[in-house]
């Protein structure tokens, strides 16, 4: 299970509206939120006292403020499969179109004119489906916002 921490001191109001912001996402979303209150003993207080809020995911990603709830969602979502498949597409598409212009520079004319408009193509659908994978989360958590 991931890891949400937030990081804040007393009498803060930004602490309070990142809680609610990421106790909303926290129903959608299968995360521990811990709430941490900054003292002066505690190892990160020099370092996140002038950030306050900061929201640390899984130890590795810091968001301090001002926190948005599109930053959070974008840390949150893991894409799913359109996405990788897209990059898939992608990757295959510019090694087809580098191998066009191998056969360009071998002097086979219109087999480097196959590979290169083939992997222009095979490009443009993995970026589709890749573009359509990164529109999908916002669609679906822009409720989040409207609440």
């Amino acid at each position: 299970m991931r890891v949400v921490e937030l990081y804040s001191t007393h009498d803060c109001g930004l602490c309070v509206e990142a809680k609610k912001l990421l106790t909303t996402l926290q129903q959608q979303f299968s995360f521990e939120l811990r709430e941490i209150t900054l003292t002066p003993e505690h190892p990160h207080y020099e370092k996140y006292l002038a950030l306050v809020p900061v929201v640390v995911i899984d130890g590795t990603q810091e968001f301090p403020a001002p926190i948005t709830e599109q930053q959070l969602l974008s840390a949150l979502v893991t894409p799913g499969k359109k996405f990788y498949t897209g990059k898939f597409f992608e990757a295959l598409g510019l090694v087809t179109v580098i191998f066009g212009f191998v056969y360009g520079l071998l002097g086979n004319m219109w087999m480097d004119l196959y590979f290169f408009l083939g992997g222009i193509v095979i490009f443009l659908v993995g970026w589709m489906l890749e573009k359509q994978e990164r529109k999908q989360p916002t669609d679906q958590h822009s409720a989040v916002s409207n609440k």
